[in-house]
């Protein structure tokens, strides 16, 4: 397959992911660029890409139905959360890794110990500031010290399978950490036996909401006086007790940080195209997921509390021996409770991306095949949906973002967390009717 191909039906729409699949499997002749929509795949145009490279592109849609059925032998009994066996909330038995991980330290603390007991030999982690310091670059981590600077969360696309040929040729078993998009072009590339997936023996990953370009990094800096971004020495997302703060140093050590509500006014401002046509909220297709478990009781005791969901036999096998040993502070939790926890992102993803979809496709526009689609959502959904988009258009463009650098996050920041408070209010009711019992038709083809 050449090139122009994938760049014709993904890159150039905006669908592309930012995953990394078709530069990791290409063979050396695709590489990124950084750009302000994200690192995106860049080559000549008549170069030949192994067909994979756009069979497993989470950017033109995965059949959703088929990778379950594939991976589990079954479709979830619930789509808003996907197959699972065991549904927890907890958080490492271990005080510093749990105080330093993004949520927890859950994904942290079960690297470790499946790497201790000799699980795995290597674990495929985001090495944070690299090659600058908002980004990261995915490494095979095979060491506790490596595993634990690998701790904590990056809001900013990074390509993580671009690590295949290496993950390919590396000597023992790995354990996959990715976003939900990474995690599906993986669970098809092993659907198919791709021999770059052959060693991956867990696949984890975290839940994924929001995510943001780059440039919300050096916005931020520059609406607090870091003008210059080489002047940038290092950048925390989710620094200090869960649920953390955005902080970044400066060379000449001048801080300057934001709690992280605060922080989320960029989202509008800088939310990734992905972002709104992914319909993978809490990382479906991973052996385990993890996200953060908001509830009053958990967010004022603090600390850090995460939503622990085991996927299949293996994984949750898994968390009951590491409960046993202490490794992990499990409590198990009831379905209900687990989604009353995230009810306006779920519907953000599982409805909402959905009619974003239409929209776009209404206007002539390509759009992913999940393979999926909802059964009947009512009018009142899709005019919540045109508030929604309606905001995104307006705080995206250029003279928006500018406008962002002259107002105080101290102002900006109450502001805005005021107004998704009470849009999350009013909303609330039409987002979550009928969200529990939403049902789905799916396409009967194959992969």
């Amino acid at each position: 397959m050449k090139f122009e191909t994938l760049r014709k039906k993904v890159i150039k729409p905006g669908l592309c992911t930012h995953c990394g699949t078709c530069v990791g499997l290409s063979n050396g002749v695709l590489h990124f660029n950084e750009t302000s929509k994200g690192p995106l795949p860049d080559g000549d145009l008549s170069c030949d890409i192994p067909d994979e490279a756009f069979d497993a592109c989470p950017g033109k849609g995965l059949h959703y139905g088929n990778l379950n059925k594939i991976i589990f032998n079954t479709l979830p009994d619930n789509w808003l959360i996907g197959n699972y066996k065991n549904l927890y909330v907890g958080y490492s038995g271990n005080d510093d890794i749990r105080l330093k991980g993004a949520s927890g330290g859950v994904i942290t603390q079960i690297l470790i110990y499946l790497m201790k007991t000799k699980q795995i030999d290597g674990a495929v982690v985001l090495k944070h500031g690299i090659p600058k310091p908002w980004l990261a670059e995915p490494i095979i981590a095979t060491s506790e010290k490596e595993i634990i600077e690998a701790s904590q969360s990056v809001y900013a696309p990074i390509p993580v399978n671009t690590i295949l040929e290496e993950v390919k040729s590396f000597t023992g078993k790995v354990a996959f950490v990715g976003l939900p998009d990474q995690v599906a072009s993986i669970r098809y590339l092993q659907s198919v036996q791709h021999p770059s997936v052959k060693n991956i023996e867990y696949v984890l990953g975290p839940y994924v909401g929001i995510n943001m370009y780059a440039g919300s990094v050096l916005r931020f800096a520059r609406s607090n006086g870091i003008k210059n971004p080489d002047s940038i020495k290092e950048v925390k997302y989710r620094d200090g007790e869960w649920p953390g703060y955005l902080r970044i140093t400066t060379h000449d050590n001048k801080t300057v940080k934001a709690e992280k509500f605060y922080y989320n006014y960029l989202l509008p401002f800088y939310i990734t195209r992905s972002t709104l046509y992914s319909i993978d909220f809490t990382n479906d297709l991973t052996d385990i997921s993890v996200g953060d478990a908001w509830n009053p009781v958990y967010e004022k005791e603090g600390k850090g509390f995460a939503v622990v969901i085991a996927r299949n036999e293996k994984a949750a096998k898994l968390l009951q021996q590491m409960k046993k040993e202490k490794a992990l502070i499990l409590e198990e939790k009831l379905l209900n409770d687990i989604l009353n926890m995230h009810g306006h992102m779920l519907d953000f993803k599982k409805r909402g991306a959905f009619v974003r979809m239409s929209f776009r496709k209404a206007l002539g526009r390509r759009i992913p095949d999940y393979g999926i689609w909802p059964k009947k959502l009512g009018l009142s959904r899709y005019l919540v949906e045109v508030v929604i988009f309606g905001v995104i258009v307006l705080c995206s463009n250029r003279f928006a973002r500018f406008m962002l650098g002259i107002i105080p996050i101290s102002v900006i920041g109450r502001f805005f967390n005021f107004s998704r408070k009470s849009w999350k209010n009013m909303s609330k009711p039409t987002k979550r009717k009928g969200l529990s019992n939403q049902e789905y038709i799916i396409k009967s083809t194959t992969l």
